[in-house]
């Protein structure tokens, strides 16, 4: 690594904790209004100072979407993508000042019912989302519910940020597991908990190559791979931002996995339909997906086969 890149490096860790240092003390006297106009406001700042976070949002878009948008549309979608993700971040920092009766308000929960029939079954459940929305929130959604559940999630780089927000997920009674700790997962399943995991970014290694939004993409085989070695279910779940400031959870049935004795061939087809549940509620509101994220870092080759797949612990973009 160049000299450069190491100040740059430091530089970007000393700012975040920094940021996050400012935020941990907002987020205990001011209301959640204000803090989402001071997200806005972040976000705004993202944009002017990282332009290039904005450009790759925009082409991705482009690339899925074609024609559909005009170029100011596709702007626009990517600022408001880069503002529901400032605005997740400190929503997640006020959780632990907020009562459960609170975070009850805030969200309209449909089909929990799906969760809780996977969950009877008494193999655990995998719930699969997105960076859609604001994902944090359907910890708090399942626990407040009565449910026991486990996030797998991937810290900041900077560790007074990583613990501040380790910190936050907890508050509710959220487990939070690193993504390369396997026996974790395994153990939590046992346990008949529910594990969170979001399966929508760049897979690093372990990794198939399938379709996802219509472009090959590096896909980790996590949930379709525990499933199977567990027997347990795949439910989908997501955490919509709704106009007025609330959101909307929703759980979709249990997925129709394959489980032929084919192991290869039943991954790659249990990895194809965790993708395309996700594909159908990102392309639905778009406005709500991480397009600021490179997902698809593969030759844009034809697929072998039409099919579109999806993954577990995600990449970084």
């Amino acid at each position: 690594m160049s000299q450069k890149s190491k100040a740059r490096k430091a530089a970007e860790k000393a700012l975040t904790r920094a940021t996050s240092a400012v935020f941990a003390v907002l987020v205990r006297v001011l209301p959640l209004s204000a803090l989402r106009r001071l997200a806005d406001g972040a976000a705004w700042l993202i944009r002017v100072l990282a332009p290039s976070r904005q450009r790759i949002a925009v082409d991705n878009m482009r690339r899925v979407f074609g024609d559909r948008y005009t170029e100011k549309e596709y702007r626009q979608l990517a600022a408001q993508v880069t503002r529901g993700v400032a605005r997740t971040m400190v929503e997640l920092l006020k959780f632990p000042y907020l009562t459960r009766e609170q975070l009850r308000a805030l969200v309209r929960v449909e089909g929990i019912e799906h969760l809780r029939a996977a969950w009877a079954q008494g193999r655990g459940v995998i719930m699969v989302t997105a960076h859609y929305g604001n994902w944090e929130l359907l910890g708090p959604v399942i626990t407040s519910a009565g449910l026991p559940c486990t996030a797998v999630a991937r810290d900041s780089e900077e560790t007074f940020t990583a613990n501040l927000i380790n910190r936050a997920r907890q508050s509710h009674g959220l487990e939070v597991l690193a993504r390369e700790d396997l026996r974790g997962m395994l153990r939590t399943l046992r346990e008949n908990r529910i594990l969170s995991i979001l399966p929508d970014q760049h897979a690093w290694g372990g990794s198939i190559i399938v379709d996802f939004l219509g472009r090959p993409a590096a896909t980790a085989v996590g949930p379709a791979t525990l499933a199977l070695r567990t027997g347990c279910p795949i439910v989908p779940g997501f955490c919509r931002r709704l106009p007025k400031g609330g959101f909307a959870a929703e759980f979709r049935p249990a997925l129709p996995l394959r489980r032929t004795g084919d192991r290869e061939a039943d991954v790659r087809s249990n990895t194809v339909l965790v993708n395309q549940a996700l594909e159908q509620e990102i392309l639905a509101h778009p406005e709500q997906w991480l397009w600021l994220h490179r997902r698809w870092k593969v030759p844009q080759a034809p697929a072998p086969h039409a099919e579109s797949g999806g993954a577990y612990p995600a990449g970084e973009g």
